[in-house]
């Protein structure tokens, strides 16, 4: 099953700088268009990489810690990615097959620069960026 948080993250982020106020998690719920629920887990990751901030009470909700142009999407990705883009294999590699023997390190480095890639690219993106194209699109 392909992992979403990533994707739903940045959804909630731009959509906070977006709207540049408060929200609370039912309307950020119909923005993904998911359940509240899972929007409460994300921002719990979100408020501990200092991403966001949180307000309980009647009026409360949540709204960027950090102006848009200050967040980058790498920021977000360790927020709330837990594991690698690529997983490999922990499995005990079965003696008798070479292929087996030889898959753990192979991949180990297939892995370990495909993981490097994307950290660059997020590392170049801010929120800022995504919001223009947002704001152009509207």
């Amino acid at each position: 099953m392909v992992n979403q948080q990533f994707t739903f993250a940045v959804h909630i982020l731009t959509a906070l700088a977006f709207a540049d106020e408060t929200m609370d998690s039912q309307e950020l719920a119909e923005s993904v268009n998911t359940n509240p629920v899972v929007i409460r887990r994300l921002l719990l990751g979100l408020r501990h990489a200092h991403l966001v901030e949180t307000y309980t009470g009647k009026h409360g909700g949540t709204k960027l810690s950090r102006k848009p142009a200050q967040i980058s999407l790498l920021e977000v990705y360790d927020a709330v990615q837990p594991r690698p883009v690529i997983a490999i294999n922990e499995r005990k590699a079965s003696k008798h097959c070479r292929v087996s023997c030889n898959m753990r390190e192979i991949m180990s480095g297939v892995a370990a620069g495909a993981e490097g890639a994307v950290r660059e690219h997020l590392r170049g993106i801010t929120l800022q960026k995504l919001l223009r194209k947002v704001r152009r699109a509207a």
